[in-house]
């Protein structure tokens, strides 16, 4: 009897070490998966944070608008015709909905 369980023996270790290193692969490629999906999460955070961001600052621009602000007015015309008076320093540009940024997004 014992002739025959030796065998097994090997049988069963060889078995048991196949199955944990095919664990182990599996348990790798679920956390590089999990990383993936984290930065990616997390770039879409960002991008909705910039979106948000964009979206406050046309309402302001709007809202000044509406109001007839005189400061307001006059930037927006400024930025469209691209005046500036004599050695003054122009302002940056507004911000837009209608430009499309240069990061990888959607």
């Amino acid at each position: 009897m014992s002739l025959a369980r030796g065998p097994l023996f090997v049988l069963h270790m060889v078995f048991a070490t196949v199955v944990v290193i095919s664990l182990f692969i599996y348990l790798q490629e679920r956390e590089a998966e999990v990383s993936r999906i984290k930065q990616l999460a997390h770039q879409e955070h960002q991008e909705t944070a910039r979106l948000q961001s964009d979206i406050t600052q046309q309402d302001e621009l709007i809202k000044g608008l509406r109001q007839k602000d005189p400061y307001v007015v006059e930037m927006i015309a400024r930025d469209k015709f691209k005046y500036a008076g004599a050695g003054e320093i122009a302002p940056p540009p507004l911000p837009s909905i209608d430009k499309q940024r240069a990061i990888g997004s959607k």
